[in-house]
């Protein structure tokens, strides 16, 4: 169950490096999430848009009580801008370079040679220092070098309004270490009739649609730092409102829209955490404790347009698209539908 849940919704890479992550709380809270903000920034973006991506397939509304059930899958492409950033030192309080290469590779890059050096002071004047190196990315080991993320809706047709409501819903469930949760809402409300167009095989319509994704990870047991009720949160939010037109050729359909996006998402590192360093000078060992040290934002918004296509097989649907906005996607799934 725990590999599918993470499957489903792109957590495997972000939870896998954890333990790489944890290596930035050596720079102190805010150097640590400045830099946990810059490194992570491509994939959450990715994960965003992709959220936001798969809520229909045509423009055309179920009749009554008629309805689907839809899997969905994207893939959002990081730009080849996003897939580094440039360390600079006078933005970060404790952090300076000491070797490598400046231009970092982010978690959707590749690999990394940069070596960081943390200097923090103690309240005797004294300094505390330590290296490490930045992680490397996995860009290279994801298709395309884009973020992966799935869910599961259903569409049921609402009679009077002529519209469609849909749902994606999963209840938190998850394992000992991990717990996560899903809730969309959307409604797709036709407008073939007041244009006069139902009759034909032409249909416009319209969609807003909301979803909520919260997931919280206990990394305690395969931390790299001795301490206390260690987990990582995610909370995302993403909202979208868009035009739908298509054309049903009944064995082939076409459909497109425009609209827009924005979402946020909430990324915190929470527990307790026992930093080593050695104090200047001495070469002795010191030991630091630090409580619930990151929290990092992540906004991603624009407009957006897109073209697809989908394949009708009796109830049977096969669909794929393109989105272009600031991380085109290609979506595509499998599609259960009873009119």
């Amino acid at each position: 169950m725990k590999k599918f849940i993470l499957l489903l919704f792109l957590l495997i890479p972000f939870l896998g490096k954890s333990q790489d992550i944890e290596q930035f709380l050596l720079a102190g809270t805010e150097d640590a999430s400045k830099l946990t903000e810059n490194y992570v920034n491509p994939v959450s973006k990715g994960f965003m848009y992709g959220l936001n991506n798969g809520w229909y397939t045509t423009a055309r509304t179920h009749k009554k009580f008629g309805f689907d059930i839809t899997l969905v899958a994207n893939l959002a492409k990081v730009p080849s801008k996003d897939e580094v950033f440039t360390f600079v030192d006078s933005d970060y309080k404790n952090l300076s370079y000491v070797s490598g290469s400046k231009e970092i590779q982010t978690f959707m890059g590749g690999d990394n040679n940069t070596i960081l050096n943390a200097k923090i002071a103690t309240d005797g004047g004294d300094f505390k220092l330590t290296d490490f190196t930045m992680p490397d990315g996995i860009g290279d080991d994801l298709p395309m070098n884009a973020v992966p993320s799935a869910t599961l809706q259903v569409g049921l047709g609402i009679p009077v309004i002529e519209a469609d409501l849909k749902i994606r819903y999963l209840p938190k469930v998850g394992t000992s270490d991990l717990e996560t949760g899903m809730f969309g809402i959307g409604i797709q409300k036709s407008f073939s009739k007041l244009l006069k167009i139902d009759k034909t095989p032409f249909d416009v319509s319209a969609l807003v649609a909301y979803t909520n994704l919260t997931a919280e990870y206990d990394i305690q047991a395969e931390s790299g730092l001795d301490g206390s009720g260690q987990l990582m949160e995610f909370s995302t939010n993403a909202y979208t409102i868009q035009a739908i037109a298509s054309v049903n050729l009944k064995l082939i359909e076409f459909y497109g829209a425009v609209g827009f996006n924005t979402a946020k998402m909430d990324v915190d590192i929470k527990g307790s955490y026992d930093l080593e360093y050695t104090l200047e000078g001495s070469g002795m060992t010191v030991t630091e404790t630090i409580t619930n040290p990151v929290s990092v934002e992540f906004d991603a918004s624009g407009v957006r347009a897109t073209i697809g296509t989908r394949l009708n097989l009796g109830f049977f649907k096969i669909f794929a698209d393109y989105t272009m906005q600031e991380y085109n996607t290609i979506t595509g799934g499998l599609a259960f539908s009873f009119r």
